[in-house]
């Protein structure tokens, strides 16, 4: 199974305890929890949005632990960081390139595939990162006409 396939099916905890040791991480409930809800939800949430969600089940998780779990993470290369907006960072943990797409009415954050994407006037530079990040409607806020265009 390649790594794509390995992402669309439901990681079990098992799966998350197993992929977080091979990374030399210590597979410690929370760490299992955050990883599970980044790893099947794909929602590309907030830090405060995965406390809020994983709050409910396990009273006694703080903000910090989420922050520093995901800080953690980011040190792990496991997961990547998300800036569709200046102020507001999101979690992903599909590492194969991708863009995302924020919906301007709903918020939610979309993987975009990347079939081609050509880039000139690089010669001589080294790129150490990319990122493809756009903004616009989704489908089910263009049907519901939810969101109107300024100017």
């Amino acid at each position: 199974m390649d790594k794509q396939e390995k992402r669309r099916k439901r990681w079990s905890l098992e799966d998350v305890r197993q992929y977080l040791t091979e990374h030399g991480i210590r597979a410690s409930i929370y760490r299992l929890k955050i990883f599970e809800y980044l790893i099947n939800e794909r929602s590309h949430p907030t830090a405060e949005e995965i406390y809020n969600r994983l709050k409910r089940e396990m009273p006694a998780l703080s903000p910090a632990t989420v922050y520093n779990t995901l800080r953690l993470f980011l040190e792990k290369k496991i997961i990547q960081l998300v800036n569709v907006e200046k102020n507001e960072g999101r979690y992903d943990a599909t590492l194969s390139w991708h863009g995302h797409l924020k919906c301007l009415a709903c918020g939610r954050v979309f993987d975009v595939h990347i079939e081609t994407l050509k880039l000139g006037g690089l010669e001589g530079f080294e790129i150490f990162e990319k990122h493809l990040d756009l903004k616009g409607l989704c489908p089910e806020c263009l049907k519901t006409k939810k969101y109107h265009k300024e100017g």
